[in-house]
């Protein structure tokens, strides 16, 4: 059998068993690609004596060759989600290294500043702020939120 004829003849088989495995969100005819090439495969390999029927023979292949394009993306998906935890990861160091490059207001008082660069420059708790302060937790969060509205305002101002 030369590979036109099998590739015309089988390609109904090669859509209907990728047609089972297109609910993993994978596009139909990638899942297609890969079972033509287990279909092109199984050609190659087919050897008549053995007493099994091409077709047969060919469904292993398609399906073996789809599973893996499954399995691989599969793998790759679980990649994209460490990964895209790590963009998080990023982005907040990023967040934190901006604020810490802020300019603090020359009208902003004291305690403001310095919870606010304790907080974000030395990255400090409201825990740790506290007892070097010798203040509540509860008093250092107030003082960083009004530091942080009085930003905000500043900001929106400009």
């Amino acid at each position: 059998m030369n590979k036109e004829k099998i590739v015309t003849e089988y390609l109904p088989l090669v859509r209907s068993i990728a047609a089972k495995y297109n609910k993993l969100r994978i596009p139909q005819e990638d899942l297609e690609q890969e079972g033509m090439i287990g279909l092109l495969k199984a050609a190659n390999k087919y050897e008549e004596n053995r007493g099994a029927k091409f077709s047969t023979y060919a469904t292993y292949w398609i399906k073996k060759y789809i599973l893996a394009a499954v399995d691989k993306e599969k793998k790759h998906s679980l990649n994209s989600t460490n990964l895209n935890e790590e963009i998080t990861k990023d982005k907040k160091a990023a967040a934190i290294k901006a604020v810490t490059n802020f300019d603090l207001p020359s009208d902003m008082p004291e305690n403001e500043k310095t919870v606010l660069t304790m907080l974000f420059q030395d990255e400090l708790t409201l825990k740790e702020i506290a007892e070097e302060l010798g203040i509540s937790r509860e008093r250092v969060r107030q003082i960083k939120e009004k530091g942080l509205r009085r930003m905000r305002v500043k900001s929106n101002r400009t």
